[in-house]
């Protein structure tokens, strides 16, 4: 941080920022009409999370979009380490933890835990084990205990880095893919083309494998189906919906072996991993809580944002506490948000130079004589280096999307039985993929503006409202996720919604749209009022927009960027909008008798209505 520009008013600018695709890549760059599509709706989902990630009243968490950027403004690295750090808090010996926990796994059992969600104890697969129910001010084992959170098919690598293993039939490791791309970025990406979804999917899985391993993604892999199989269609793009939960993206391990191949990961899928709660952590840790920021737990438990134990929770909500309340700089104050693109980056493996090939591997016999052990860490989305254009120069940092660990197609051909256990990390042989992910460090990149007065203190946060809004998308999409339950290795039932995405629901001028709006919990009885409130700053109800409810359903899943379910009411709406309606994002006002009024902010999209062909 201490390499952070602050510049005087007369110096250039930047300004009417449009937010960018992750690392700047363009999926679509050969169809820029396409192209284009994707970049706005891209630019409105990064407008909408930042609107939503602002706290109220808050002059310390800037929105790019609207604020003026000095040329030479530099960005500063937030990274942690890849490895779950709540697996080290609640189950490791190898790793010391306080308060110690009960179940004192080895490294070994730790490794493979991370990898697969179970490990292996007297012979026996042993899965995720209980922890405990409270973890504020501290975990607290003498009290109740709750399964481990999160569910789903990777739900416990929750550190915005995903891995799947894929062994041969000795049971050696031949390759490891690492992603840390975005939910949300998929769905956009989606809603303009499954087919170059499909693609990419076949493409980066494909990546110099051997020819027994390839696969075919078509676009119905990828597609949600009814309980009676049907293709669910998207009411506004048209096409079928997404799963992002679908057979190439649904679990720990990649199944080369057999004819049912199926397997691997393309992008986040743990519950709380999505770009969008990172945001908004990054939003709600600039208030200066009453508690201080000394300590990443206090911080976490008085702000009540984030999950306890994470390596990126606690240490990105104090290192952007801090920037803001001058204790990173001394008593030199901040405006922050994240750094044009905004996404989640893989980082170099640490000491990439010090990985070995074992005793058997001879240069210019199994592998070429100027191979390197570190030539199996292959980047295929993204790039160690991006350049910043507020800057001019590059990130400080890498902007990689997707990397494997994979013996290369060269190698093979010398010697078809190398395996990544003839490489060695620290003198010892890749068992796990967990293994490198230790290597692994994730980041984003902050960008701190100067401020000019000292934030003030405020209170610890407290419990969200009864009706406060939370989700909204399409009426028929949100039935049929919630109809699904994902398969997991907790054994708990958990809906597919859970892995859906907050992105804003869409409403055509001059149309009644239904769509399904999710809300904290409603007291039982209570007839709540949906309001729709303009895009100004003013907050002024929309005179264009009514909106009327149709149903209320009580609902449990984990509300995307949750580590857990909860118990939440389900409001239908009809919302009509006026032919006159200016397009935009909207927000949401929920109210009923008694109770303070709760809204959030972009979770309506208006656009504009599609002329016929031939009219004016």
């Amino acid at each position: 941080m201490t390499d952070t520009k602050l510049h005087s008013n007369n110096d250039d600018i930047s300004t009417n920022l449009t937010f960018n695709t992750p690392a700047f890549i363009e999926d679509l760059s050969n169809s820029p009409v396409q192209q284009a599509q994707l970049n706005a709706i891209w630019n409105t989902y990064l407008y909408a999370f930042v609107e939503q990630a602002t706290p109220s009243s808050e002059a310390y968490f800037y929105n790019p979009a609207t604020t003026t950027i000095p040329n030479g403004t530099a960005s500063a690295p937030v990274t942690w380490n890849a490895f779950p750090g709540r697996l080290q808090q609640y189950f490791s010996a190898s790793t010391p933890v306080s308060p110690p926990n009960p179940y004192n796994l080895s490294l070994t059992q730790l490794r493979e835990l991370a990898d697969t969600g179970s490990y292996t104890s007297n012979g026996q697969p042993q899965a995720l084990q209980d922890i405990p129910a409270v973890f504020c001010p501290e975990a607290d084992w003498s009290g109740t205990l709750n399964p481990f959170l999160p569910y789903g098919p990777r739900g416990w690598q929750d550190e915005y880095c995903e891995w799947a293993v894929q062994k041969n039939g000795e049971g050696n490791i031949t390759r490891v893919d690492f992603a840390c791309e975005n939910p949300e970025y998929w769905h956009a990406l989606w809603s303009v083309s499954p087919d170059t979804v499909a693609r990419l999917y076949q493409d980066t899985l494909n990546f110099d494998a051997p020819a027994s391993c390839q696969i075919t993604v078509s676009v119905d892999d990828l597609t949600l189906k009814d309980q009676q199989g049907h293709t669910v269609i998207d009411p506004v793009s048209g096409h079928p919906v997404y799963n992002p939960l679908n057979k190439w993206n649904n679990s720990p391990i990649s199944n080369r072996q057999s004819a049912n191949m199926n397997g691997g990961v393309m992008h986040l899928t743990s519950t709380p991993n999505t770009l969008q709660t990172e945001i908004g952590l990054a939003g709600f840790s600039t208030p200066q809580y009453e508690s201080g920021n000394e300590s990443q737990q206090q911080l976490l438990c008085c702000g009540q944002f984030g999950q306890a134990y994470r390596h990126s929770d606690p240490h990105i909500g104090q290192t952007v506490n801090q920037i803001v309340g001058g204790q990173f700089i001394e008593d030199a104050y901040f405006k922050v948000n994240l750094a044009n693109p905004f996404g989640l980056y893989i980082q170099q493996p640490q000491s990439l130079d010090s990985w070995t090939f074992s005793s058997r591997v001879k240069k210019g016999v199994n592998v070429p004589a100027d191979a390197k052990a570190s030539d199996i860490w292959q980047i295929i989305r993204g790039s160690t280096q991006v350049n910043d254009p507020i800057t001019s120069s590059a990130f400080p940092g890498n902007l990689i999307l997707h990397a494997i660990c994979q013996i290369p197609s060269a190698w093979l051909a010398m010697d078809p039985t190398l395996t990544l256990a003839d490489i060695e990390i620290n003198g010892a042989p890749i068992q796990w993929g967990s293994q490198i992910t230790e290597q692994i460090d994730i980041g984003l990149f902050a960008r701190p503006l100067s401020a000019s007065t000292m934030p003030p203190q405020v209170p610890c946060a407290g419990p969200s409202a009864a009706g406060a809004p939370l989700q909204a998308m399409q009426q028929h999409v949100w039935d049929a996720y919630y109809a699904v339950n994902e398969t997991n290795p907790a054994g708990s039932e958990l809906s597919l919604a859970s892995n859906s995405v907050i992105v804003p629901a869409v409403a055509t001028a001059g149309t009644t749209v239904n769509i399904a709006l999710t809300v904290n919990k409603l007291p039982a009885g209570v007839q709540p009022i949906v309001k729709v409130l303009t895009g100004s700053s003013d907050g002024s109800y929309d005179p264009t927009t009514t909106v009327s409810v149709v149903d209320k359903n009580t609902v449990t899943y984990a509300v995307p960027g949750n580590s857990g379910p909860g118990t939440y009411t389900s409001l239908s709406l009809a919302v009509t909008t006026d032919e006159s309606s200016v397009a935009g994002l909207r927000a949401i006002e929920v109210s009923y008798s008694g109770a303070q009024p709760q809204t959030m902010a972009s979770l309506i999209h208006v656009q504009p209505k599609i002329k016929e062909p031939g009219n004016a």
